[in-house]
């Protein structure tokens, strides 16, 4: 498992309606989503937010503020705990995915892509590292409370290497 910069946020999911829009001005929770990523990348300047952690209800406020349709399912279970392992999760929700009459969105388009290609998709920005958001389902979190997350890279496994000092022969 990698290790991550991460950052909680919270809503109060009864003030937003049936529909995923807050009931005060409207505003979707996608729409919040996105305030929480500038936020994210305010804080951790160089890195953008790549995982969605949240649980099954507040993951299902998200589908509804994006007008999904009944048969797609927000997220990704995870399996190894409260961070994304992306060698063990995908296969586990593969398989369930397999035997469900549901269609499991997996991303969705991160604040950041404002490029879209011909057809409306947005496009990724693999040179400013910016991607879409995996959706995460961890259903340990409260209802109402949100992460965003961008693994280190650095999984603790890796040994640190030490210089060492050789006499150098130059050819005269």
């Amino acid at each position: 498992m990698e290790n991550e910069y991460y950052k909680n946020y919270s809503i109060i999911p009864t003030e937003y309606d049936s529909r995923g829009r807050r009931k005060c001005d409207g505003k979707t929770f996608r729409d919040v989503v996105k305030e929480f990523e500038y936020d994210f990348h305010e804080t951790y300047s160089s890195e953008y937010a790549l995982n969605f952690y949240a649980n099954s209800r507040t993951m299902a406020l998200l589908a509804k503020s994006n007008d999904a349709a009944p048969f797609l399912i927000y997220g990704m279970d995870l399996t190894q705990g409260d961070s994304f392992d992306p060698i063990q999760d995908p296969f586990v929700t593969h398989e369930m995915e397999k035997h469900s009459q549901h269609i499991y969105v997996y991303g969705i388009d991160s604040a950041f892509m404002t490029e879209f290609d011909e057809y409306g998709y947005p496009v990724w920005d693999e040179d400013g590292d910016i991607y879409p958001l995996t959706l995460l389902v961890d259903n340990a979190m409260s209802d109402g409370i949100v992460r965003l997350a961008v693994p280190t890279g650095d999984d603790g496994d890796e040994i640190e290497i030490a210089p060492i000092n050789i006499t150098q022969f130059e050819y005269a």
